[in-house]
């Protein structure tokens, strides 16, 4: 080999490391302290959704302002309307201060004082309530109050659940049922 090829190699040899050497140290550091990804929010106002199921309407929700999680479709509402829809007919209508829903479990949980009548003449009061979708559940918890002016029936508890629409109900801890005649 003549000593032109040797230096001609040499100095591609060392291009070569230099372009080497280069890329190495030109790539960005990892990001050890990036802010955490915002959560991506909707707000609406006035918003309403609603659950169908076969055609069916199972419930209503109306807010007077609503922020929902673009990825989950969790929502935040402010001062909750809802309308339950039972299979006879009948209608729930609750209202609260503030509740939260989520999208994938299809539960909606209302806090700060719940107030409900319904159609048939039942009212309704608690401190938290919840709607269980996958179980057509409807749950008032704390200080739970029920009265129904079509037999007369006064439940109070911890807890009082019904699946369809408090015709017939399960009250749990610190139990209270009075039934009267309607005179």
């Amino acid at each position: 080999m003549t000593r032109n090829k040797k230096i001609l190699i040499g100095v591609v040899l060392v291009l070569l490391a230099a372009m080497c050497i280069w890329t190495v140290q030109s790539v960005p550091d990892r990001v050890k302290d990036a802010p955490p990804l915002e959560k991506r929010v909707m707000t609406y106002n006035g918003n309403t959704i609603v659950e169908e199921k076969d055609g069916r309407k199972l419930w209503e929700i109306t807010a007077e302002s609503m922020e929902v999680d673009i990825d989950t479709q969790d929502a935040a509402i402010v001062n909750l309307d809802a309308m339950f829809y039972t299979e006879d007919g009948r209608t729930i209508h609750l209202t609260a201060p503030k509740a939260n829903y989520k999208a994938k479990e299809k539960f909606l949980t209302a806090e700060g004082g719940i107030k409900g009548d319904s159609t048939d003449g039942a009212h309704m009061k608690c401190d938290r309530a919840e709607w269980r979708a996958a179980e057509e559940k409807i749950v008032l918890i704390g200080n739970a109050e029920l009265q129904r002016e079509s037999d007369a029936v006064k439940a109070a508890g911890d807890r009082i659940e019904s699946q369809d629409g408090f015709n017939k109900f399960k009250i749990t801890g610190h139990a209270h049922l009075e039934k009267g005649s309607n005179k």
